[in-house]
């Protein structure tokens, strides 16, 4: 899908306060900007062919080995790159969720089921409902919309006990969460289990397109055929080597998101016209109880400088679906107000 994401602030005039980002915006990037500064010469080169430094340093501080990591130009092509080394298989995605999954499955050739899950459901429990000839499934935890996590050692478990089919599971949300994740090392034990991780949300660089998957080193391996040589440009590998040198310095508010996910989720349940979903991470799946998103985030755009993000096109969401992801807490309180206002029109 090329329209429809979020963080499509680029559509209207002026800065917004984004809400429609699930990325933390607040960050302090001086020193990662003054460290691109000086590496900006390094772009009359070409990059390493595959990111073997990187990889090699991430596979450290991870507690794996080279051969358990792939690093990638965003979780996104990662997504695509497993659904090639996949082609032609049977994938179920457990829905609602991000598009790609589904989008990548269906450039490759795949048998496509969307499977849809009763909230607060895990995979355990649907297991069983899974189509019988599905081979690859698809989940992201904590969810995208709904910030929903699952167990980690059910899911463990789980994953453990079906050898016969394979998990991808999105793990990009997992520094948001309170919640136990599974661990990239107990996950690469694993024959079955890949994991997507992403320097984007973990660092907030979005722009700069850094992603990394790890799993067995049967399962990296049969990805890395499918990559192109220079899919990582050289100023995002520089920036990666330097965001792991300082990963104290990006440590994210996770206590203080999720409080205030619960604080805005509580305001909006005492504002006439509002829904809003369990979540397990700083973000909050909401609906209009009459109208459309699409309506309110052009009002909330135009007049309050506010960006959401219309959940609508999530398959298996309705019109009035819309998504928001914490901010700081001054912000929340101007999201909430314009809210206010947008119900006493």
């Amino acid at each position: 899908m090329i329209e429809g994401h979020g963080d499509d602030g680029y559509l209207y005039e002026g800065s917004l306060v984004n809400f429609s980002s699930n990325v933390y915006a607040h960050f302090n990037q001086t020193g990662l900007l003054r460290h691109l500064t000086d590496c900006l010469e390094n772009v009359r080169h070409y990059p390493q062919p595959a990111p073997f430094t990187l990889e090699r340093r991430l596979a450290q501080s991870l507690g794996i080995g080279e051969e358990n990591v792939m690093v990638t130009n965003g979780a996104t092509e990662a997504i695509y790159l497993i659904a090639q080394a996949y082609r032609g298989g049977n994938s179920t995605v457990v829905c609602p969720t991000f598009s790609e999954y589904a989008d990548a499955c269906q450039m490759h050739g795949h048998d496509l089921t969307n499977f849809f899950t009763p909230p607060g459901s895990s995979i355990a429990d649907v297991l069983h409902q899974l189509p019988s000839d599905t081979d690859l499934v698809w989940l992201c935890v904590p969810s995208n919309p709904t910030g929903e996590a699952q167990d980690s050692e059910s899911l463990f478990r789980t994953i453990r006990r079906t050898p016969e089919l394979t998990f991808v599971v999105d793990a990009s949300y997992a520094p948001y969460s309170l919640l136990p994740q599974i661990d990239p090392a107990e996950g690469a034990r694993l024959p079955n289990l890949l994991l997507i991780h992403s320097f984007t949300k973990q660092f907030g660089i979005p722009g700069l397109r850094l992603g990394y998957v790890t799993g067995s080193e049967a399962l990296i391996s049969r990805l890395k055929r499918q990559r192109m040589p220079w899919a990582v440009n050289q100023l995002a590998l520089d920036a990666g080597l330097y965001l792991l040198d300082h990963k104290e310095d990006y440590r994210l508010p996770v206590k203080m998101l999720c409080e205030e996910r619960k604080r805005v989720a509580g305001e909006l349940q005492r504002i006439e016209g509002f829904a809003v979903y369990p979540s397990d991470c700083h973000i909050l799946l909401c609906r209009l109880t009459d109208g459309k998103a699409s309506e309110l985030k052009e009002y909330l755009a135009q007049q309050h400088g506010i960006l959401i993000r219309d959940a609508s096109n999530f398959e298996g969401l309705a019109q009035g679906h819309f998504r928001i992801a914490m901010q700081n807490p001054d912000e929340n309180d101007i999201l909430l107000n314009a809210l206010r206002q947008w119900t006493a029109r």
